[in-house]
């Protein structure tokens, strides 16, 4: 007989519908699956502990509103998300962004730092669950995957240049990453080797551990290995440098009005958390809903992630995101309800009165722990792939990249924004012109070129392989003029439609024109293959030599008519 999990993931996705409220906490858990549950949340916190504290040091904030992040929105989440085991909390994608730019107007760790994030973490939550609520969530899609590929690079080349200090065991300041490497590059001669060999063995470990199995929690044992070496041989007294006092801490209110200008850096910056923050939550809970079989809500789960925003700002902490490493992990491990989250969360609560140990964690070992986040966030292997693909599209990427390290991140993803729309523009605005012939022997009409293709005299059969509209109507009339130039016996211009979506007002007042202009030289002009759409459009066109075009639902049966008639 089979198992539940096994019956489980053979129910069809669509039939599998999450349910709502507190109830769905315990949905999907039975007496046989429940341990493997609680073993698989306790997998998640394992691996959520290291990365947390690692996380808080890009935030600029003491390491345990890191972790009041992570348990607030784990618990948001689980009540108001729909994906059963996405994990939420604090995430080195989304940390640098904020911390590189609220920390011009306040140093970290004060209390106009503190209020800054909380206040950012509301802001980008309200937008995130607007945008669920509205079911915006297209704009995720927006960024083409080569601009979103440059833009992730140059997050993980900011987060090993600021991890550099620590890896080194010196001080350096600077907030951009010239101004951090400038400084770095006066401190050279006082570099620890100690903590130099944590960072890297710490890196080691995670990548070799990452190929062994991936659902152990490899950052938490180098965590404590390293940790135990720096009080075992005394290596704060040769330049290690300590995590410090780590207290357990209830949240804190911490939002309070702020000026006209704080609030527009807050705007802004919330602006650029949302469009990451949509981009990984809908891929995290699209690959991993997939990956479980069961149906995916992503504006429900946008409304989670907002909420969950919204309320870790309430209590005191920062912006949140979903955690694709995280996720895959708790999957890895067995996990399939959202039991997983909440023993992840409970357990955290419990042992937070033992967070005064970790004062002795080197930064050097967190160092090595976002090192190794970093790097898969440069993905070569992708960035190798669009460079063979197309070249314009990997200098997007790297325009992209190098945006966000050598001029910001606001800027970078402007500049990304900006490709994104360029990129379609000029893609929309170069459409091409097929000249189609008739197979011999057949009603098929394709692309000239196989000789067993062949034109039928005084017709010229084309299709246009985009919309018709303001961007590409000049492009659209040029080319069918240049096409019956090169073949003056044309007596009849047939367009095949069914690539055309949609036609605006400048593309059907271009239409108008095209189709005077070739009648006054004798050239009729018929469409086949029209959707109800631009049927509709045409026929609630102002111009009469549109509205009366002749449209068949096949070219053959176009050129048929029009050529017999």
């Amino acid at each position: 007989m089979a198992s539940s999990n096994e019956q489980t993931s053979r129910t069809p996705i669509a039939l599998r519908r999450p349910a709502r409220g507190i109830k769905q906490i315990f949905l999907g858990v039975t007496r046989a699956n429940f341990a493997g549950q609680l073993l698989a949340g306790v997998t998640l916190l394992a691996i959520a502990i290291p990365e947390q504290l690692a996380t808080s040091r890009l935030a600029g904030v003491p390491a345990y509103i890191a972790l009041i992040a992570f348990i607030t929105a784990t618990l948001v989440f689980v009540v108001v998300g729909s994906n059963p085991i996405m994990s939420i909390g604090a995430d080195s994608t989304i940390a640098p962004l904020f911390a590189a730019v609220l920390i011009r107007l306040a140093p970290v760790s004060t209390t106009l730092y503190f209020e800054l994030i909380a206040a950012t973490a509301v802001v980008t939550g309200l937008v995130v669950m607007a945008i669920g609520l509205l079911r915006l969530g297209w704009i995720a899609d927006f960024l083409s995957l080569p601009i979103v590929t440059g833009f992730l690079a140059g997050i993980g080349v900011i987060i090993i240049v600021h991890q550099l200090p620590s890896a080194l065991g010196v001080s350096a300041g600077g907030t951009s990453v010239i101004q951090r490497l400038s400084s770095l590059s006066h401190v050279l001669a006082h570099v620890s080797g100690w903590s130099i060999a944590l960072a890297l063995g710490t890196l080691a470990v995670l990548m070799v551990g990452e190929k062994i199995n991936g659902r152990i929690p490899w950052a938490l044992g180098a965590i404590v290995v390293a940790t135990i070496l720096a009080v075992a041989f005394s290596l704060a007294t040769h330049g290690v440098v300590e995590l410090g006092a780590v207290n357990a801490q209830l949240p804190t209110w911490r939002l309070h009005w702020l000026s006209g200008s704080q609030w527009s850096i807050v705007a802004t910056t919330a602006v650029t958390l949302v469009i990451v923050i949509l981009s990984q939550t809908a891929a995290t809970t699209r690959t991993s809903s997939d990956d479980l079989g069961v149906s995916s809500d992503i504006s429900r789960d946008f409304v989670g992630v907002g909420l969950a925003n919204v309320a870790a700002g309430l209590v005191g902490a920062f912006p949140v995101d979903a955690s694709p490493a995280r996720t895959t992990v708790a999957r890895l491990a067995g996990g399939r309800t959202k039991l997983v989250g909440v023993t992840a969360a409970i357990l955290a609560i419990l042992l937070s009165p033992l967070s005064h140990y970790a004062h002795s964690i080197p930064l050097a070992a967190l160092a090595g722990v976002l090192f190794f986040i970093a790097l898969r966030l440069i993905n070569v292997d992708q960035l190798r792939r669009i460079w063979h693909t197309s070249r314009v599209e990997f200098l997007f990427a790297l325009i992209s990249l190098l945006g966000v390290v050598l001029i910001g991140v606001e800027q970078g993803l402007a500049i990304a924004v900006a490709l994104a729309i360029l990129d379609q523009t000029w893609r929309s605005a170069r459409p091409k012109m097929f000249e189609l012939g008739r197979h011999v022997g057949t009603t098929s009409w394709e692309p000239m070129g196989p000789p067993n293709v062949e034109l039928v005299d005084h017709a010229l059969v084309v299709l246009f392989d985009n919309d018709i509209f303001f961007a590409n109507a000049g492009v659209f009339r040029r080319e069918v003029h240049q096409l019956i130039a090169t073949q003056p016996a044309t007596k009849h211009f047939v367009m095949d439609a069914v690539a055309i979506s949609d036609i605006d007002f400048t593309g059907m007042t271009i239409l108008a024109q095209v189709v005077d202009d070739i009648a006054k030289d004798g050239v009729s002009f018929t469409l086949a293959r029209v959707n109800d759409t631009v049927r509709a459009s045409l026929q609630k066109s102002s111009d009469a030599a549109v509205r009366g075009l002749a449209i068949y639902e096949s070219v053959d049966d176009a050129v048929n008519a029009v050529t017999t008639a």
